[in-house]
């Protein structure tokens, strides 16, 4: 595979690779495909050329391809192929030649391709078939004709096709089909003339006698069908009118189509359905008839459908439905009246549907339903009536549904439901009355509704919920209640709701009673949200001894009192998300001290519990506040992000031992007072970001044995000096940018066991030599955006430092031999360092090829955008110079890059010796390599002298400088893994060399 490398001439390279199975060539830019180009490569199955600028095909370039099944040469700039151009792919079983530009084929062209079945020819600028273009595809299967500018399709248009299943003719410009112009087709199963300008003709489908699809849609000049226009079509199945200009439907027009199972007319201009339309499609069961103009259907309108199952009327204009409109479709069980303009039904308007299932009539103008409006319907599990303007539930509406399971009453305006108005749908499961105008919850007005199991009173406009407005729902299992005008729940309000587990409430909520949720022992979940309460008071929730999730959201809660969460012995998720909270008092919590949690895949032998507190006005936390949180054990998560934090003080956090995870950022924290987090052993995860801590005081980290990540990003600290972190034995990661820094003391880290140290974006002028010496664990060092005028403090060959970000401070020179033997990385962009000491840098970095593997060129170092400090000096006056020092510079990249190539060659073939490919390769590589490095020397030599380091060359010297370092180290290591019989694995994508010698560190 050699894909989007911008390869734009194949040659002949492919000759020494015989035993080739498959070849990705797609996303490049080749024009042309030579007689030789893939010569040779017998055993070639698959090939893909796409995405190219291919413009030519020589006549003979595939005649070697004896073995190709397949082949892709779609996208590309072909205007015309040869009729001799497949003539020896006689195996070709998949032709892909779409998206080009071709015009025309000559009769012959694919006369030897006996075995292809599918062949792509869309997007095109075909005009005409000509006879005889198929010729010799005796077992095609498929062939796409699709987007071209075919007007017309010619008598025996497609002769010689005696297996074609599948032809796609749509998005053309055909508008006349000539009489026998399909009559080769004996075996076409699916026809698609979608979007074409064509009008029906007599005997247009001769020869179709297996078709099963036929798809006529988009045609807009097809306004009329005519008797007898389907002639011919005794097999079809489904049948695509849709998108049309139909006004009406001629008596006979389906005549013949006696095994139609489906019939799509949407998005046609029909007004009415007359009396005996679709006489003689008797074995149909799909029907779509929506999007159209319809207002009328008359008496028998439906005669002879005794078999459909699906009827779609949706989006039309019908007003009313009369007595038996329906009759005949006896065997009916979906039926879609949704989104017209239906004011009325009239009792048995549904009479005969004694199969209906569903029946939607959402999205209409009904205001009532007259008792015996849905008689007939005996057998009806989902009825949808939402989006209508009922106001009035009538006592006997749902007496014919007994079987009803899904009603949705959701967007009406319904302010009365008469008693037992539900009382015979004793199946239902669930009910939606949100969007409503109920006002109040009477008691018993769910009489009957012993199996709803879902009920939905979201924005119902309650204010009110009577005491017994919930008896009988035993199976209830989710309320929903929120966007109400309820001020408040009183006592024994949810009595008789013993198998509820979700509840929501909200809106308008000013006051929770003691025992409002007496009942709800079964309750798992809990939502409180956009409410007016002020305080959560003692006890409120007793009772809801399954509870595992109580959310406040978007309230106006400012204060929990003591013993608020009383009896929650089971609560595992406590969140308050967007609430105004300011004061947590001591033993705000206390009642959760047994809290009980399930094991996660965090840590299987503890509980998780999260404590969401984000985004409030907290502006203070008494000491023991959070007492009882957490029982040992327990793995908490609490976020205290965004709120109005001034203080961190001692023992803050007592009672949460198992914490793992604290937020406290964008707070307003000036002081974190000493042993602040002294209980916190377990915390692993801390952050302080974005706020206003000055000072570091003694002993502020104490007890945080367990800590791995701190975060200080913005703050304000002036000073690291006291080893503020000494306590912290286990910190791997620490982040303190963003601060008022301005030096980096002896004693500023102590013996941290950190890998990940930032303290950019500071003020930083001085590093104290000692300063990292007792780090020897740091990796990965950031002091970029600072005020560094040099690195004399950098002791490479002490620190384990791999990647070093000195970016954007003020160095003029690195002392390169500084650096060590152990950095992989160095950023020093937007510094002023001259040019002329970058390519010092880069050959002093001494790491093997091993560690650079991912980064052969950007992994040496990070030089993009590099300031360079002007000479004062500009390019020599005279370009001739210039040219001869550059001069055979890419013919010697092209000599090596090929060397390369073969080398990646012969090691791919498991075959050859690896001792065989360094005899026979290293001697011209190394040649290479020295030609390389001595006009490298040159170039520096010549510029270095005159001060005309510019930027341009100084990228070119770079470039070359990474070519001879990375071969050099390769061919280096490469002699070494087959001294030691190493096993290698070697391969070259775009950008990158890896080698993989086995799992020999040292090799």
């Amino acid at each position: 595979t050699a894909v989007g490398n911008q390869i734009g001439n194949i040659g002949d390279c492919f000759k020494s690779n015989k035993g080739l199975k498959t070849l990705n060539l797609a996303f490049n830019r080749v024009t042309e495909i030579s007689g030789d180009a893939l010569s040779g490569l017998t055993k070639l199955e698959t090939l893909f050329l796409d995405n190219n600028r291919i413009r030519k095909i020589a006549p003979n370039a595939f005649d070697s391809l004896v073995s190709l099944e397949s082949i892709n040469l779609q996208k590309n700039a072909l205007y015309s192929l040869s009729v001799n151009t497949f003539n020896a792919l006689r195996v070709l079983r998949s032709l892909s030649l779409e998206g080009n530009k071709l015009t025309s084929f000559e009769p012959g062209t694919f006369q030897n391709l006996s075995r292809l079945r599918h062949l792509e020819l869309g997007q095109n600028q075909l005009s005409r078939i000509k006879n005889g273009t198929f010729r010799g595809l005796e077992s095609i299967d498929y062939i796409d004709l699709s987007s071209q500018m075919l007007k017309e399709l010619d008598e025996d248009a497609f002769d010689g096709l005696p297996n074609l299943a599948h032809l796609d003719l749509s998005m053309n410009f055909i508008w006349r089909i000539k009489a026998n112009a399909f009559r080769s087709l004996a075996s076409c199963l699916h026809l698609n003339l979608r979007h074409n300008l064509l009008l029906l003709q007599p005997n247009v489908f001769n020869g179709l006698k297996q078709v099963h699809i036929l798809e006529l849609g988009g045609n807009r000049n097809l306004g009329e069908l005519p008797l007898n226009g389907f002639n011919g079509l005794e097999t079809i199945s489904m049948l695509d009118l849709s998108n049309l200009t139909i006004k009406s439907i001629n008596y006979g027009a389906f005549n013949g189509l006696f095994q139609l199972l489906m019939l799509d007319l949407q998005h046609n201009e029909l007004k009415i359905i007359e009396a005996e339309t679709f006489m003689g499609l008797s074995d149909l069961q799909i029907l779509d008839l929506s999007y159209n103009l319809i207002e009328e259907i008359r008496a028998n309108a439906f005669y002879d459908l005794h078999k459909v199952t699906t009827l779609k009327l949706n989006k039309n204009r019908i007003k009313g439905l009369a007595k038996d409109s329906f009759q005949g479709l006896r065997s009916l069980m979906m039926l879609d009246l949704s989104n017209q303009t239906v004011l009325s039904v009239e009792p048995s308007s549904f009479m005969g549907l004694d199969k209906l299932v569903t029946l939607s009539l959402n999205g209409n103008k009904l205001t009532t339903l007259p008792p015996g409006a849905l008689s007939g319907l005996k057998k009806l599990t989902n009825l949808d009536l939402s989006a209508n303007k009922i106001c009035n539930i009538s006592s006997k509406v749902f007496d014919d549904v007994p079987f009803l399971e899904v009603l949705q009453l959701e967007e009406n305006v319904i302010t009365t439901i008469e008693p037992d108005s539900f009382l015979q749908l004793n199946r239902l499961a669930s009910l939606n009355l949100s969007l409503n105008n109920l006002f109040i919850l009477q008691e018993s007005i769910f009489n009957g509704l012993s199996a709803v199991t879902t009920l939905d009173l979201n924005f119902a406009r309650i204010r009110k919920i009577e005491m017994g407005a919930f008896k009988g729902f035993e199976t209830l299992k989710d309320l929903d209640l929120s966007k109400n005008s309820v001020s408040e729940i009183f006592p024994k309000t949810f009595i008789g709701l013993p198998k509820l587990s979700t509840l929501k409430l909200g809106v308008h909520m000013s006051y929770l009673h003691s025992n409002a949720f007496q009942g709800l022992e079964a309750v798992r979940s809990l939502t409180v949200s956009n409410c007016h309460l002020i305080e959560l008071p003692e006890a409120v929730f007793k009772g809801m001894t399954g509870l595992e999730n109580l959310i406040f959201e978007q309230s106006d809660l400012v204060t929990i009192k003591p013993k608020a969460f009383d009896g929650l012995v089971n609560l595992q998720h406590l969140r308050f998300d967007d609430t105004k909270i300011t004061n947590m008092e001591l033993g705000a919590f206390s009642s959760l001290s047994n809290i009980r949690s399930t094991g996660t895949i965090l840590d299987p032998n503890y509980g998780l519990i999260q404590y969401n507190f984000s985004r409030m006005s907290i502006q203070r936390i008494d000491s023991g506040a959070f007492a009882g949180l957490g029982k040992p054990g327990n793995v908490i998560y609490l976020d205290l992000d965004g709120n109005k934090i001034f203080k961190i003080v001692t023992d803050n956090f007592v009672g949460l031992e198992g914490m793992r995870t604290l937020h406290l950022t964008e707070n307003v924290i000036e002081e974190l007072q000493p042993n602040s987090f002294r209980t916190l052993k377990s915390l692993i995860h801390l952050t302080l970001g974005f706020n206003k801590i000055q000072e570091l005081q003694p002993e502020v980290f104490n007890g945080l044995v367990s800590l791995r990540f701190l975060d200080l990003r913005q703050n304000k600290i002036k000073s690291l000096s006291g080893n503020r972190f000494r306590l912290l034995r286990n910190l791997a990661t620490l982040v303190i940018s963003n601060n008022s820094l301005t030096e980096l003391p002896a004693d500023a880290f102590g013996n941290l066991p950190i890998d990940t140290l930032d303290v950019d974006e500071n003020s930083i002028r001085a590093v104290h030599q000692d300063a990292f010496n007792d780090l020897p664990k740091l990796f990965n060092l950031n002091i970029s955006h600072n005020d560094l005028i040099d690195i004399d403090w950098y002791k490479g060959q002490v620190h384990a430092i791999r990647n070093l970000d000195l970016s954007y401070n003020h160095l003029k020179e690195i002392d390169n031999k500084k650096l060590g033997v152990f950095l992989r990385r160095i950023d020093i962009n937007g510094n002023n360092i001259p040019c002329e000491n970058l390519p010092k840098i880069l050959m002093n970095l001494k790491a093997s090829s091993i560690a650079y593997r991912k980064y052969p060129l950007s992994g040496l170092g990070s030089f993009d955008n590099v300031s360079c400090v002007p000479m004062q000096f500009s390019l020599p006056k005279n370009e001739a110079s210039v040219k001869e020092d550059f001069s055979g510079l890419e013919a010697l990249l092209n000599e090596t890059d090929e060397i390369v190539e073969a080398i990646v060659g012969d090691i791919a073939d498991s075959s050859t010796d690896p001792n065989e490919v360094a005899e026979k390769h290293f001697g011209p590589l190394e040649k290479r390599v020295d030609e390389l490095r001595m006009k490298a020397n040159k170039i520096n030599i010549r510029y270095r002298s005159r001060h005309a380091y510019d930027v341009d060359v100084y990228q070119a010297l770079l470039i070359i400088l990474c070519v001879v370092f990375c071969l050099s180290q390769f061919m280096g290591v490469y002699k070494k893994c087959v001294g030691n019989q190493t096993n290698i694995r070697f391969r070259r994508e775009q950008s990158e060399i890896e080698l993989f010698a086995g799992t020999n560190p040292s090799s």
